[in-house]
């Protein structure tokens, strides 16, 4: 069994038994949450380089060491002067700081800005009763309801007022009842919350 098979068994495993909770908070209190714990602030600079994702990386009037680059699986990016620079695991502002410095080794006041053009390297988990379950890139402010469509939306008889957003706070992992038929009627679209790496949603 592949890694990535094992995860979903599990996670599937976790979403049978939290679909059987009667005491599941809604996905409205999640916010509250996250505001009271640090670790999930809503800092422009949280998102951490991986793998796949793609970085356009601008040095200050200097066009020839300005470029847009893909992150290897190794975790490398390849830049003018500076060659192989270790970039995943880093913020994009962590990153930037650092081309500043070895980029002024070259450069007199060297200003270097680091974007995320894609996101490719965070993932996130669809299961249970939509069209095509399984695991989906997670593209930036990515929504519950637009993860839904990108599997292909809800399956027949889904309980579309009964759906589970699983996420891991604090190492463990918590659910959350989103009610996905007032998010689309205009109800509560409150409830459709952005994702995060590693976010499963479960459908009954």
């Amino acid at each position: 069994m592949t890694k990535m098979l094992r995860k979903i068994v599990l996670l599937i495993g976790l979403a049978m038994i939290v679909s059987c909770a009667s005491d599941i908070p809604s996905v409205k209190v999640l916010e509250e949450l996250q505001k009271s714990n640090q670790r999930y602030s809503k800092s422009k600079d949280s998102y951490v380089i991986g793998p796949g994702d793609i970085l356009g990386i601008v040095v200050w009037k200097e066009p020839e060491l300005s470029k847009e680059v893909s992150v290897r699986l190794d975790g490398i990016i390849a830049l003018p002067l500076l060659n192989e620079i270790k970039a995943a695991g880093l913020t994009c502002d962590q990153l930037r700081n650092y081309l500043e410095i070895r980029y002024g080794e070259y450069v007199e006041l060297a200003q270097v800005s680091v974007n995320l053009r894609e996101s490719h390297s965070k993932k996130i988990y669809l299961l249970g009763k939509v069209a095509v379950p399984g695991e989906y890139v997670l593209k930036k402010n990515m929504t519950v309801v637009q993860a839904i469509s990108l599997a292909g939306g809800l399956a027949a008889w889904a309980d579309d007022e009964g759906i589970k957003l699983i996420r891991k706070i604090n190492g463990v992992e918590r659910a959350f009842v989103v009610d996905y038929e007032a998010i689309v009627s205009g109800k509560d679209p409150s409830q459709n919350v952005q994702l995060q790496p590693d976010d499963t949603i479960f459908v009954p």
